[in-house]
């Protein structure tokens, strides 16, 4: 067997992989996003998230939370679950790491993503006593280019701080950092990788900027045609010329053929809905937390977790082409992108509001 038959033969099975998925539905994936609330503001925020306490009254209790945690363990084993709590920043509430802790008891792997701010020594210990598993850090490039995004002089020197700590006692399963790639840092990423590894960083994930809450309000971080292509390829060279941290694409959508599996690990595979599911801060039940806020499923105020997982969540399940735009529906690729990701999906006006292809053409990598 030739090399593209075996490439042919690994891509029918993923996308039989996908639709035994779809029927089957497995939570592998379940985050809570524990407040909106946070201690920056940040101005490629996708969440739109806030440093007063406006949420504060309408976030869910714990107790609420770990009532699911229970719930849902009945139903999957949860030691194939990762319970992600995020934010905002989940660290602002006082109650986080023994919700942490409760979901460790029942057998969750869980972890958080946070901004580091908040990760003293101190805070640092409480997570390694309620066995935390992984933790994603945002760092955002060079000191320069984090503090300008951040929108906080000092913040990358606090966060680096952090940084050598928690690498000091490797407690956890895994820890990466997250950076967010925008017309700011686009053209010093190789300096930031240089940071990486005299920090040694274990694994770093580069995440383009999203047009969506504050971000897409700030048109000077947008990225163009000529920048994604840097990103990509920038990325491609670093997962083949260095080997002291780990680097990938995270989850954005559908590259093309001549990019997945060179910039990132696997395939790409929106799992919204079908792997992943959320329960928002007030109690609202959706996919991936990044979809549109018009894709709420049901509440866990009003009904479990699991039995809107199981009963509802059609839209991300069956008929899949037709919430998408006939454009998409009909490309050539729909087998493999499948709408690239339900966070793409502009649910107002029945369009992608991100198209990655449109974005780089399907050129693939530069050849030196």
């Amino acid at each position: 067997m030739d090399r593209i038959e075996q490439k042919v033969q690994a891509l029918e099975a993923f996308i039989d992989r996908k639709e035994h998925l779809k029927n089957t539905t497995p939570l592998r994936y379940l985050f809570w996003e524990a407040t909106l609330r946070c201690n920056l503001s940040c101005l490629h925020c996708g969440s739109d998230c806030v440093r007063d306490d406006y949420s504060q009254g309408r976030d869910i209790n714990d107790e609420t939370v770990k009532r699911e945690l229970r719930s849902i363990a009945r139903r999957y084993p949860p030691e194939n679950c990762t319970f992600a709590i995020i934010g905002g920043e989940p660290l602002l509430r006082e109650d986080i790491i023994d919700v942490g802790a409760f979901a460790a008891d029942l057998g969750y792997n869980w972890g958080i993503t946070t901004n580091g701010m908040l990760l003293s020594r101190t805070m640092i210990g409480r997570l390694k006593k309620a066995n935390l598993k992984t933790i994603a850090i945002s760092l955002d490039g060079i000191a320069e280019d984090h503090d300008r995004l951040r929108n906080c002089r000092g913040s990358h020197v606090k966060v680096t701080t952090a940084i050598r700590i928690l690498l000091e006692d490797r407690f956890y399963q895994q820890f990466d950092v997250i950076c967010c790639v925008s017309r700011i840092n686009i053209d010093h990423l190789d300096a930031f990788m240089e940071d990486v590894i005299r920090l040694r960083i274990p694994a770093v994930r580069f995440t383009p900027v999203f047009s969506r809450g504050r971000a897409g309000r700030n048109n000077e971080l947008m990225l163009e045609q000529a920048d994604y292509r840097k990103m990509l390829n920038f990325i491609a060279r670093q997962r083949t010329s260095q080997k002291d941290a780990k680097v990938n694409l995270s989850e954005e959508g559908y590259w093309g053929p001549k990019w997945e599996c060179v910039v990132r690990d696997e395939f790409h595979y929106c799992g919204s809905g079908i792997q992943i599911g959320s329960i928002l801060h007030d109690g609202s039940i959706t996919g991936c937390p990044s979809v549109s806020r018009k894709f709420i499923e049901g509440n866990i105020n009003e009904s479990s977790f699991i039995d809107v997982w199981t009963k509802r969540f059609s839209r991300y399940r069956q008929d899949r082409k037709k919430r998408f735009p006939k454009k998409c529906a009909d490309c050539e690729h729909w087998v493999l992108c499948e709408g690239g990701g339900f966070h793409l999906l502009d649910q107002d006006s029945a369009s992608m509001s991100f198209c990655c292809l449109d974005k780089i053409s399907e050129e693939g990598p530069d050849r030196e």
